[in-house]
């Protein structure tokens, strides 16, 4: 496992499971409860130090308010975009090595059990890569075909200001870069 999978560590609002998932598949520890409540994502963020993933604009506000990672997700992207997003801001790495991953179900860690088998130490869930990983593979090679599109067009931008980023549009372009959403009071 890399350096960055073990030092990134999330935690995903109740509306956030299938992405809680992708990060797991990723072997990224991602706290993730279909039933949790703000003040618990907000109280788990601090004490493990993870950053918090939401579409709650008041959780993200809340959040940032107690000096909390929290990156907020626009309620029309889709997981391709979402994971393209949090691999450029956070650096995720968007490839699927099965024997990095952690359980999909519960986020703990697999261990080999045999040829092409897997079981997870927590909840003994058993995992094989079957042809189901074809189709992981798939989606995450459009992830990583959109950061690199974002990227460009991020460092395409910059360039066409001589390099510098100091006026509204290029802030509002790097904002949208890293999937920030500019939060103001109603």
């Amino acid at each position: 496992m890399s350096l960055d999978k073990m030092q990134s560590k999330f935690i995903a609002d109740a509306m956030l499971g299938k992405l809680a998932r992708w990060l797991r598949i990723l072997g990224y520890d991602t706290y993730y409860s279909n039933d949790i409540e703000d003040w618990k994502v907000i109280k788990i963020a601090e004490k493990d130090k993870r950053i918090i993933l939401t579409k709650d604009r008041g959780l993200c506000i809340r959040a940032r308010k107690r000096g909390l990672e929290c990156f907020l997700i626009p309620p029309d992207y889709d997981i391709i975009t979402t994971l393209a997003k949090l691999s450029l801001k956070y650096g995720i790495d968007l490839e699927a090595r099965i024997e990095a991953s952690r359980c999909s179900e519960c986020n703990g860690v697999l261990e080999k059990t045999g040829d092409n088998k897997w079981r997870c130490t927590k909840c003994k869930k058993e995992y094989w890569k079957g042809k189901h990983w074809k189709t992981i593979e798939e989606i995450l090679i459009k992830a990583k075909a959109k950061k690199e599109t974002d990227e460009l067009s991020y460092n395409s931008r910059t360039r066409n200001r001589g390099g510098q980023s100091t006026n509204q549009d290029s802030k509002a372009g790097n904002n949208e870069k890293i999937g920030i959403t500019k939060l103001t009071r109603v």
